[in-house]
């Protein structure tokens, strides 16, 4: 079991004021918005938390000495991660190009097109899908997730589960990084079309297995992806070795699952359960959430909200699609809660993620049969403080916790006193006391 030193450190330095995280009375959503900041002010002295690290682990820990008195059960869950899934891929397509390249330019154009069509397998399996193609090759790192759970007053009827991640990301080594991205997208295009004319042409002259120079016309066309290989060659210092400083990304998301951890702990629901889970290794491919719902199974019907990168109450939204924008979450979920926002005077929008933004745990838990969405601040990449430098305390406003906090609490309990309702009513029904029949005319 981990220890607590954060904590323990802060305690000592204000033996005069109550702890820090003593239940209230107080559970307005704005009481609620301000200590969540000051949670993740605390976390966030940890500083970087790379996934799967003594860093991350950490964090875990402290999570679960934030719930452990508030939850009827919180547990660390251990598991394997590959840290280097996600990132790889960028330097092993770097060199494929050249590579393509070096073959056209030797009049293989067959052996170009065979590399373009592993690499096109690559960027499909790794970049859009973190499949994690070299995992077995790769040394493991120890992650852990948090789950912690609220039982209901009553019989349980349904589960949501609250979600966040606690690790923090690499970081770019260039502002203009979606440039370095794009560039080899569109060299491996050019190179892929320019292989197949010039395996045609070859294999109309009978030269198609042969070694040979090429003329004139097509040399033209075999330099300019000569070139643009060259420059994507950029691509493989993609990522630097340091990480993000995570604070909205996604401690932001933390403070605010833990401050719903103490509210629905203290006003239980009748009939619905809450899970409350942080996961580690989401900035690699979302391993930490693949791992959890491939061993922790919900009944049907069952629902996610997962919260990541809440930054400022302008830029929120609800995210109907994940996975680089290629899959589906829940859409129906998606507009209720944005419909609610709205009667709630939010702005909070629909949203979707755009190719090359990755994935966020909600689509660990779609897949696995939840009906879930993220609620999130990133889902325009442009002006996101996520994955630099500038991911720190002062970009996260205190407004947008609030709205947040005050949106899933009364989604949860609209639902909640729903089902308690219906339960009501079969009951009645099957009294007698209700429901009489009708007579037609």
């Amino acid at each position: 079991m981990f220890k607590f030193p954060f904590f323990k450190k802060k305690a000592k330095e204000r033996t005069d004021e109550k702890p820090v995280y003593v239940l209230e009375e107080n559970l307005s959503a704005n009481s609620l918005a301000n200590k969540a900041y000051g949670i993740i002010e605390r976390l966030a002295a940890i500083g970087p938390r790379p996934s799967a690290s003594k860093e991350s682990r950490m964090a875990a820990s402290n999570i679960m000495g934030l719930l452990d008195s508030l939850c009827d059960e919180v547990s660390l869950l251990e598991f394997s991660a590959d840290r280097k899934r996600g990132s790889l891929w960028t330097r092993i397509l770097s060199l494929l190009l050249p590579l393509s390249s070096l073959f056209l330019l030797s009049g293989l154009p067959y052996l170009s097109f065979i590399v373009n069509m592993l690499s096109f397998l690559l960027i499909y399996y790794e970049a859009l899908l973190a499949k994690g193609l070299f995992s077995r090759f790769s040394k493991k790192e120890r992650g852990v997730n948090l789950r912690a759970v609220i039982n209901p007053k009553d019989e349980e009827d349904k589960v949501v589960v609250l979600s966040c991640h606690h690790d923090s990301a690499l970081l770019y080594r260039r502002k203009d990084h979606i440039r370095d991205i794009y560039l080899p997208i569109c060299t491996l295009v050019y190179s892929s079309v320019l292989s197949v004319f010039l395996m045609l042409h070859e294999a109309l002259r009978g030269e198609l297995l042969r070694f040979n120079i090429p003329s004139l016309f097509p040399l033209v066309f075999i330099i300019i992806s000569a070139i643009l290989s060259i420059l994507s060659l950029r691509l493989y210092s993609l990522f630097s070795s340091s990480y993000s400083p995570g604070v909205g990304d996604n401690l932001s998301g933390v403070g605010i699952a833990s401050v719903l951890a103490e509210y629905f702990s203290k006003r239980r629901l009748e009939h619905t359960r809450i899970d409350v889970v942080s996961f580690d290794a989401e900035e690699c491919g979302n391993q930490g959430s693949r791992d959890y719902y491939s061993k922790v199974s919900y009944p049907e019907g069952s629902i996610n909200i997962n919260i990541d990168g809440i930054y400022d109450s302008e830029g929120l939204a609800v995210l109907s699609n994940d996975g680089n924008g290629l899959k589906k979450l829940d859409s129906s979920l998606a507009v209720e809660l944005s419909a609610l926002a709205k009667s709630m005077g939010y702005k909070v929008r629909e949203g979707r993620l755009s190719l090359f933004s990755g994935a966020t745990d909600a689509l660990s838990a779609s897949e696995s049969g939840l009906r879930a969405v993220t609620i999130t601040g990133m889902a325009s990449s442009e002006g996101s403080y996520a994955h630099t430098l500038e991911d720190s305390i002062d970009k996260v406003d205190v407004k947008s916790l609030e709205e947040v906090i005050a949106l899933i609490i009364k989604f949860v309990e609209s639902g909640d006193k729903r089902g308690t309702e219906r339960k009501e009513e079969e009951e009645s029904l099957l009294l007698g006391k209700k429901y009489r029949l009708s007579l037609c005319d």
